[in-house]
């Protein structure tokens, strides 16, 4: 196949079940056991199967098989993948597993689209990691499977995404050897825009970057984009063909779009004053996150803002296990919870917060001032990261205003708040938001291919965790030290080394507590006994 326009291989913390993919992968071994973890995985999978397809895979004449969907329900597509049957020796014996996989899955994964995205997305688990066989090679795994899915998504031209689930170790690991390998592993971005990753990147990693989604985040999910929701709020109001037409007008104020379809749908239902808004959470509940908010739910930032209603960043965050609490919520609040998300325009969780026509907008600032309050100050002290957010938003227009002039009164001016990320570059945008640095991703052309841009920008967003990555969990972890570079065994050896030949009189100061803690987070499970050779 050609390599011309490869794929690209994306590394996210997440569920391999949540995503929104084409295809992903189901460890198993030959014998399909009944009761097994396939089973457990993908409800029906013994019905869904083809008697031929698992006859091949029980005699090894094939090492991946699809499980159908039921009828036509368009959901990702699970290929059960066997590992090696009579044990493994090393990592590379998971390499005929993965392309195996791979094969299988491109083909038809091109006839299933996720969304409108130009490659097919598939998703794959550490193999091995669990009883498969690699548990104890587990650095070497990471290492084998980055390179050999960077050697797939170039020959089939598609995506693959790595997903690390609660792995932080692994996910820890897998970012530090993209990192330095020295193989470039996002050859799609421009020297400007890995130079804007790498900033950004140091921004969170110090804890500075506060992502704030618009709809463009849960789009490549299959979520509506504002166009699609006043069309199916149109359709579910039962519109005349004339007056659906004069709706749906580009030149309608959207605000007014919504005003007259809310009107609309509570005049046939006039006996329930939620219908309008049971419809809106109703349309936008979207079941699998895509990309986007799963790269977005890896940082490690305090806040979060959106104006998204659907739960696509909260269960990505709760898949990556970096949950968080919203605001404003009927949930007690949890005091040990220190990261949370406010949601501005509301959640389909309660459909009464949504925010969506002209007379909500305006009752906004009575009912959620200290919202509004929470974004401001935000801007004020942080560096906020736009992503899928068209800078339309007259609230946000708002908040801007308020914060440029509280700034200025003080004599200073606002510079650098945030970057926006966006698939269009708009020199009036530019030019009137001064305080933000913009980021396009579409090229400039008469028509330019704005899903192929959509997906630049999630790889952007990939190099940008990369960078953000800061954690070495993996390093006194015996099981990763396949995956460490020679430089980090030395260092490995000579810290347990140390911790080995400590007299216990040592370990009794105050100060152990802390040296204890930072071995902790280098991976070490347990303080060593004195004289011990763990590790060794």
């Amino acid at each position: 196949m050609s390599t011309t326009n490869p794929g690209h291989v994306f590394v996210i913390r997440g569920n391999l079940r949540n995503l929104a993919c084409s295809a992903w992968m189901q460890t198993t071994d030959k014998r399909l056991r009944p009761g097994g973890r396939w089973e457990v995985e993908i409800p029906d999978a013994p019905q869904r199967l083809k008697a031929t397809d698992r006859a091949a895979f029980e005699a090894e004449q094939v090492f991946a098989i699809p499980v159908w969907p039921r009828g036509d329900a368009p959901e990702p597509i699970p290929f059960l993948t066997a590992v090696p049957f009579s044990g493994v020796k090393t990592a590379d014996d998971f390499r005929p597993r993965i392309r195996a996989f791979v094969e299988a899955a491109a083909p038809i994964a091109r006839s299933r689209p996720t969304g409108d995205r130009p490659r097919p997305l598939l998703a794959m688990p550490p193999i091995g990691f669990g009883r498969g066989g690699g548990n104890l090679h587990k650095g070497d795994v990471i290492r084998m499977i980055l390179d050999e899915a960077r050697i797939l998504v170039e020959e089939f031209e598609v995506d693959i995404a790595i997903v690390l689930k609660d792995g932080q170790k692994a996910y820890a690991l897998a970012q530090q050897l993209r990192k330095s390998s020295g193989i470039d592993a996002w050859p799609e971005l421009s020297p400007a825009k890995m130079a804007h990753a790498h900033r950004l990147g140091d921004l969170a990693r110090h804890g500075r970057l506060v992502p704030f989604m618009g709809a463009g985040v849960s789009v490549s999910a299959g979520a509506p984009t504002w166009a699609q929701l006043i069309e199916q709020l149109a359709d579910r109001a039962g519109l005349d063909a004339d007056i659906r037409a004069a709706l749906l007008d580009e030149a309608r104020d959207v605000l007014d779009q919504a005003t007259f379809v809310r009107q609309a749908i509570g005049a046939r239902s006039p006996e329930d004053p939620l219908t309008f808004v049971r419809a809106i959470a109703d349309i936008t509940d979207v079941e699998r996150y895509g990309l986007a908010p799963a790269l977005l739910a890896a940082l490690e930032s305090e806040q979060a803002i959106t104006l998204n209603y659907d739960r696509l960043f909260e269960k990505a965050a709760e898949d990556g296990g970096l949950p968080r609490r919203t605001i404003p919520s009927a949930v007690p609040l949890d005091v040990d919870q220190d990261r949370w998300l406010l949601k501005l325009h509301g959640t389909v969780d309660d459909p009464t917060s949504i925010v969506l026509t002209r007379s909500d907008y305006l009752g906004f600032h009575t009912e959620r001032a200290a919202l509004s309050s929470i974004v401001k100050a935000t801007l004020m002290t942080r560096h906020v990261l736009f992503v899928g957010f068209g800078m339309s938003d007259d609230h946000f227009h708002e908040i801007i205003h308020d914060v440029r002039r509280a700034m200025e009164s003080s004599g200073a001016k606002l510079r650098g708040v945030g970057t926006v990320l966006t698939l269009r570059d708009d020199p009036l945008d530019r030019e009137l938001l001064s305080e933000l640095d913009f980021v396009p991703f579409a090229p400039a052309a008469p028509e330019p291919d704005f899903a192929a841009s959509a997906r630049r920008l999630e790889i952007f967003l990939d190099a940008v965790l990369a960078f953000a990555s800061d954690s070495h969990s993996y390093l006194l972890d015996t099981s990763y030290n396949d995956g460490l570079l020679a430089e980090e065994r030395m260092l490995r050896d000579g810290i347990l080394r140390m911790v080995n030949t400590l007299p216990g009189d040592a370990r009794s100061t105050t100060s152990w507590s802390v040296v204890a803690a930072m071995l902790s987070d280098l991976g070490l499970e347990e303080t060593p006994a004195q004289g011990s050779t763990r590790g060794r």
